[in-house]
């Protein structure tokens, strides 16, 4: 050292550093506040999840709880359409590995219960150039389809029923 320059005396580097100490503990303080404030936010959005899914628990515990209600086969063709669709499905999916659409339908397998449901019931199927036709005489409905139109039809059999 110079001695331009004073040595500090020891009272001063004392209070320098009960200076630092105090500016340390500030920062540690406000950081803490900082952290306490974000897991009070946290906190807060936990509880309101938890009441979000008490809410929604309470408000569809009745849909949740039913028994599922099959549509009734009577009086909706919701059925009739989709094992048609399983049908086309199957015969499309014949179309795919072979190349061509089946000349009749016992070239087909069918699953189990499809299977028995076509078995035991009357159910044209009408090859043509284009495509295929299909017509499925039920208790109730009248189904068809044609592979031109991919559309299903499903009406009602026989006047005032439905």
């Amino acid at each position: 050292m110079s001695e331009s320059q004073t040595k500090p005396n020891l009272n001063q580097l004392i209070e320098d550093a009960h200076q630092g100490v105090e500016q340390q503990q500030a920062a540690t303080a406000a950081l803490a506040n900082q952290r306490t404030a974000q897991s009070n936010i946290k906190d807060i959005l936990g509880y309101l999840l938890l009441v979000a899914f008490i809410v929604v628990a309470i408000v569809q515990y009745p849909r949740i709880n039913a028994p599922y209600a099959w549509p009734d086969v009577d009086s909706s063709p919701t059925v009739a359409e989709a094992d048609l669709e399983a049908i086309v499905g199957v015969i499309e999916t014949y179309r795919f590995s072979q190349g061509q659409y089946p000349t009749t339908l016992s070239q087909v397998r069918f699953p189990d219960g499809l299977a028995k449901m076509v078995e035991g019931s009357k159910l044209d199927y009408s090859p043509s150039e284009k495509g295929y036709a299909l017509a499925w005489a039920l208790p109730n409905w009248l189904a068809s389809y044609t592979s031109e139109t991919g559309k299903i039809s499903v009406e009602p059999k026989g006047k005032g029923k439905r």
